[in-house]
């Protein structure tokens, strides 16, 4: 009796946590979204169309362009998301578990490389392959790459480039806190180096499927590498095509509706994939027995060749497009050559602040996105930590499977159809005279950056959430601590690196967020994506580019304050989980 009676507080509990949980995904992505995907099969229910239902549409879209550029996306963002994983993984052993050279160094690479939009990595390796540009001026002739580059190679690269960091970080958060006891079983039993590696990997398997999934959507979902490479290639991507269909005239939003669920569906099989492996396994690695992992030690030979091939592999896949898109920023014309030969001047970053007529200067644009971050990449930690939680629950319910594949299919819609979804839904009449009325005010774009944002960080907590141990909170339940005190005293210290990173991911995205702020920006208070995008269709795109620069060394800043401060602040303990027990 007294035992049911205390089970009953929590038990409700539970269900309210529930309903709550559910009722914020309701309002921030499955009702705008809902009611984008509507039109597909109602055109009439927001006056679109004559009919209240039809499947004349969903025909009409699987045929001729709009089929090849759904299958084409499909062929694409699995293979960016093999590649992405393959290589995150070698990094990540490279980097948490050898004296590879540089470690720190290739981390805060992958952050910078998380950093640049897609848009701006096309942009800066068109800077380089041009001709007439970068590598002209260098006397280097890239023709051959250049006609490659724009297709399916192309594509196929910055995806993979675009989706390495979240890989990365995804996979390099299961691999700190998993210790060296593992691989030294199996080199006791007489594994070999390479045999202990594939007994490890699948420990870690929630962050490899997570890994996958998230870069399979975001590859699904990108538009900056279809609008700029896919266009001109004649290679076509499911997210241009929508675009097309939007920005048509008239706008065709039935067709840019079946795409888009298009786009949400894809993403069913990874959700599938992952539920099968992980059902009624554990994968809870992390408790208070954990050791420290041991790095391998490379001969010195072999660390000074490590270490240059890793050097040689990023300079490819970020220095490379970023000194083009740097040096683009320091001339005053398109190209780098000209009849009179280059070019470079400072102009372009004195009229950052004091802006030509008719545009806006970048100071009060840049203030607006920092305070956007903020806001949203702390709502965003809160509701993806509790996503994470249920996510990572051994009892895998239809209510957990369906809630999994609305966060990923979430992260496969373009921010342009999200951004869509929340005007037909919050500007209805009924919502804005009877509810709220939210219409292009900074409430609601912080609601879509939210929902933006939060799927992608829930699934990149799962894989640290789904290693602690159970045994860790119950232990401090049963010495009497409450729900919150068991929860900061034993899982906060082993996920607070992962929070951080996931903050600091959702604070730099926000800043370069701009499908979602065009469509949704309060007038008057632009975000400094915005501002850079308007810069960069006319003739003063050379002050886009700079602005583009300063805004991504101010994202740099605010990353090393904010690790600086989390270096300060947190007990040391909280900083030596994972790390290695040999120097290096």
């Amino acid at each position: 009796m007294t035992q049911s009676r205390l089970s009953r507080p929590d038990h409700w509990r539970t269900r309210l946590g529930s309903v709550t949980v559910w009722l914020v995904l309701l309002l921030l992505i499955i009702v705008p979204v809902g009611c984008f995907l509507a039109v597909g099969v109602s055109p009439k229910l927001f006056g679109l169309g004559p009919q209240w239902w039809t499947w004349s549409t969903i025909r009409s879209t699987f045929t001729g362009y709009t089929r090849k550029g759904m299958v084409d996306s499909l062929l694409v963002s699995s293979s960016s998301a093999v590649l992405a994983v393959a290589v995150a993984t070698t990094m990540a052993w490279l980097v948490h578990r050898t004296n590879l050279w540089g470690r720190r160094f290739w981390s805060a690479a992958m952050w910078v490389l998380m950093l640049v939009p897609t848009w701006m990595t096309t942009l800066g390796w068109i800077d380089v392959l041009q001709p007439g540009e970068l590598a002209t001026a260098l006397g280097w002739h890239s023709l051959f790459l250049y006609h490659h580059f724009f297709g399916p190679d192309g594509i196929i690269f910055v995806l993979t480039t675009a989706a390495l960091p979240f890989s990365y970080f995804i996979i390099s958060v299961g691999m700190r806190g998993l210790g060296s006891e593992f691989e030294d079983a199996a080199r006791v039993h007489g594994a070999s180096r390479a045999r202990a590696l594939r007994t490890v990997l699948p420990i870690i398997a929630p962050a490899l499927l997570s890994a996958f999934a998230i870069s399979f959507a975001e590859s699904m979902s990108d538009f900056g590498v279809a609008f700029t490479l896919g266009s001109g290639a004649h290679f076509p991507i499911a997210t241009y095509v929508l675009f097309n269909a939007i920005y048509s005239f008239p706008a065709n939003f039935p067709v840019a509706a079946v795409i888009a669920a298009v786009l949400i569906l894809s993403t069913v099989p990874p959700v599938y994939l992952q539920s099968r492996v992980m059902r009624g396994r554990s994968y809870a690695v992390l408790s208070g027995r954990t050791r420290g992992v041991r790095r391998h030690q490379f001969t010195p030979w072999a660390r000074a060749g490590v270490t240059a091939g890793v050097a040689v592999f990023m300079f490819l896949v970020l220095g490379l497009p970023l000194t083009g898109a740097v040096t683009s920023s320091f001339t005053n014309t398109a190209s780098f050559l000209t009849p009179t030969g280059v070019h470079w001047t400072l102009d372009s970053y004195r009229q950052i602040f004091n802006a030509p007529p008719a545009f806006t200067a970048l100071g009060g644009p840049l203030l607006t996105s920092n305070e956007l971050g903020l806001l949203v990449a702390s709502g965003t930690v809160v509701i993806a930590l509790v996503l994470a939680k249920r996510l990572a629950s051994r009892t895998s319910g239809a209510a957990q499977r369906i809630m999994d594949s609305f966060l990923l299919g979430s992260v496969a819609i373009p921010g342009i159809v999200l951004g869509i979804g929340y005007i037909f839904f919050y500007d209805q009449r009924f919502i804005t005279q009877h509810v709220v009325d939210l219409y292009e005010t900074l409430p609601l774009l912080i609601m879509g950056l939210i929902a933006s944002a939060t799927p992608g960080q829930a699934r990149l907590l799962t894989g640290p959430v789904a290693q602690i141990q159970s045994s860790l909170s119950e232990a401090a339940r049963v010495h009497g601590a409450s729900r919150w005190r068991a929860w900061r005293t034993t899982s906060l210290p082993l996920l607070s690196r992962a929070i951080v990173w996931a903050w600091l991911l959702t604070f730099t995205k926000t800043i370069s967020e701009l499908a979602i702020a065009q469509i949704l920006y309060q007038p008057g208070h632009e975000p400094v994506s915005v501002t850079i995008e308007t810069y960069l269709g006319t003739i003063f795109a050379t002050i886009g580019s700079a602005a583009t620069v300063l805004t991504l060394v101010e994202m740099l800043g605010v990353i090393v304050i904010v690790l600086t401060l989390f270096r300060l602040v947190t007990p040391r303990g909280w900083r030596r989980i994972g790390e290695s027990v040999v120097p290096s």
